[in-house]
């Protein structure tokens, strides 16, 4: 069997191995199409006063451009201060100690003052055995309340039931003392009010770090939790974690967040949708403008949700308030035992496979007897994949970065035809081994993250140098190349190479700082292409490709090379990452890939041109002036 049947052989195995084992996940992608745009009731109460409305006809208009839920908040210490629901502060001093206190009382006008009055009670473990509304005495300032949850947004709450809307609840923090009652609270308002999902608010989950409390009761009554985007609140994992799977993602841009980074309206609205179609978040938080930036009305909120709501439409998601994708805890894997074989059996065979490619390429002899030592290797560390979970941590964080390196390498072998689609193809199958590993609940909704990222910017590189050190391929040994001095042209190279790859770790992250340019540039690519290619992939890798080839055919810079080597395999590299995005459709990772492949080609092919028929003539002139 020559080695090209033998590799083909084995990545269609792979292949066909990975397919069936994303059977669930693309059936369950290609369900979860529903959409809710979310907004605060305070935000609309607010809009609605200053243009003349009354708040259910507001929300009723709302309703027709695309509202689907409203988020009630918890009103604390602050909010009552400011004027808002329907209790009232009185300072005083505790008779008894001689320190301040604050007495909270129920407005006697209050349409629902006996409601409210033993949700207060509740709130503050107050007993009232004579059934009274007299009102309560903590012994905290006012000062100490402001973060304090004190009373649900009762407006709010009859707002949603009157329209009809699913309620987004927001309890606040409980004081130090009384950690489990916003837990209590939630389940009394889901027992009068129906809570559709919940998210506590405040820069701390109340009763951390023991957050069974929410939890418990988020199990029993069967309520969603909504995972906020890239919060960064204490507790909130180990809420996520005691929840799962009811577990709802969802976005929202903070008011804070719009005014320092002075977010227009309508990046806001794009983010949004790149939010639903990129990260398949299926809560949307559409806010209103700050106070005090713009004259943003009613009519313009109004107008943004319709714009929304149509752009959503026109990326074929229905605007309705969706279901949880997990309602309880799937087998493990959600794909059962065969799938969960087949899975594993494409990840061992993958790395058995791609270390075997790298070994052989550096000398290793390639003969029947490693042939046999690449399958038993690949069956035994499929049954370790399927019962260590370790071990398959492990197995998939070497598996990334040895996709990046051995497709590099094939798409850098011009010596054969086809290089550039072997490369792509071996990426491709790689990754989709990857993604049938890891398409499980606890990865789907974000309570684990792929451990490999990180490798597969460093490992890669540092294997194609030592590669092309063993093979010169650079036209010197690691050993002659550490025993001279190095040149200068070699030092700017290796910082500029140090610098992308710091750069790149430090943009990993779903948070990374980005240019205003390089945002406009990505948006009108998602625009144009409805998935957006990678940076690396269609800047870097793609051109590094076509720049690489056409030095070689010319035969020039050959000590220079490697910086474009390295460019190379960082491009690859990006691709098995992308593939490990496992929120992220998998259809439109295929996308992405394949646009990401052509933009970078075109682009090459234009850097290529410029260099052949602009910059090599131009220097030719310009050589005598300076010899």
């Amino acid at each position: 069997m020559t080695r090209k049947i033998f590799a083909a052989i084995v990545l269609c195995i792979v292949f066909v191995c990975a397919i069936l084992g994303l059977i669930p996940r693309v059936r369950l992608e290609a369900i979860n199409t529903d959409v809710a745009i979310l907004a605060d009731y305070r935000e609309i109460s607010a809009l609605a006063k200053n243009s003349g409305l009354n708040v259910l006809e507001a929300i009723e208009m709302l309703k027709q451009n695309g509202l689907t839920g409203l988020m009630v908040s918890e009103l604390t210490g602050d909010n009552i201060s400011h004027g808002l629901g329907w209790a009232e502060f009185t300072i005083t001093r505790d008779p008894e100690r001689g320190t301040e206190g604050t007495v909270i009382s129920i407005l006697p006008n209050s349409p629902h003052k006996d409601l409210l009055n033993h949700w207060l009670r509740v709130r503050f473990s107050i007993k009232n055995e004579n059934h009274d509304n007299s009102p309560i005495f903590l012994p905290l300032s006012v000062s100490m309340l402001k973060t304090v949850g004190i009373i649900p947004d009762i407006d709010g709450l009859e707002a949603a039931k009157k329209s009809g809307l699913p309620i987004y609840y927001r309890p606040a923090p409980s004081p130090g003392t009384l950690p489990n009652n916003a837990a209590e609270m939630l389940k009394l308002v889901h027992e009068k009010y129906h809570v559709a999902v919940f998210t506590p608010a405040g820069e701390v989950v109340s009763g951390y770090p023991d957050v069974s409390a929410l939890a418990n009761v988020a199990k029993d009554f069967g309520i969603p939790l909504a995972v906020v985007e890239f919060s960064r609140q204490m507790g909130e994992k180990n809420l996520n974690e005691l929840v799962s799977p009811m577990l709802m993602p969802l976005h929202s841009v903070t008011n804070e967040e719009m005014m320092s980074r002075n977010i227009t309206r309508v990046a806001l609205r794009d983010r949004l949708i790149r939010a639903a179609v990129e990260r398949s978040v299926r809560l949307l938080l559409l806010r209103t403008a700050p106070q005090n930036t713009t004259n943003f009305s009613f009519k313009d909120f109004s107008s943004e949700m319709n714009l929304l709501a149509r752009a959503l439409g026109d990326h074929n998601f229905s605007i309705k308030f969706p279901e949880v994708l997990f309602r309880a805890n799937p087998p493990h894997p959600f794909r059962g035992f065969v799938g969960n074989i087949l899975a594993s059996f494409a990840v061992a065979a993958m790395l058995s496979f791609a270390f075997w490619r790298y070994f052989t390429r550096m000398g290793l002899a390639e003969n029947s007897r490693t042939k046999i030592i690449f399958a038993i290797a690949a069956l035994v560390l499929t049954i370790l994949c399927a019962k260590v979970s370790f071990v398959a941590r492990i197995a998939c964080a070497l598996l990334a970065p040895m996709i990046a390196v051995e497709a590099a390498l094939l798409a850098m072998d011009y010596n054969k035809n086809r290089s550039l689609i072997q490369g792509f193809a071996f990426v491709l199958v790689g990754g989709l081994a990857v993604a049938a590993f890891y398409s499980l609940p606890e990865y789907m909704l974000r309570l684990r993250a792929f451990s490999g990222v990180k490798a597969t910017l460093i490992i890669p590189p540092v294997l194609v140098i030592l590669h092309d050190f063993k093979r010169r391929i650079h036209p010197e040994s690691i050993l002659e190349f550490l025993s001279r001095p190095p040149f200068w042209g070699e030092l700017i190279l290796c910082g500029i190479l140090a610098v992308a790859i710091g750069l790149m770790i430090f943009r990993s992250g779903n948070v990374a700082i980005i240019s205003s340019f390089e945002s406009r540039m990505r948006d009108t690519l998602e625009n144009l292409l409805i998935a957006r290619p990678r940076t690396r992939e269609t800047f870097i890798g793609y051109p590094s490709l076509l720049l690489l080839n056409f030095l070689v055919s010319r035969n020039y810079l050959a000590r220079y090379r490697e910086i474009l080597r390295v460019g190379v395999v960082i491009g690859f590299s990006s691709v098995i990452n992308s593939f490990c995005h496992f929120h992220t459709p998998l259809l439109l990772t295929l996308l992405r890939e394949f646009n990401g492949l052509w933009t970078g080609l075109l682009f090459g092919l234009i850097l290529v041109v410029m260099i052949r028929f602009v910059l090599i003539p131009v220097l030719r002139i310009l050589k005598p002036l300076f010899s």
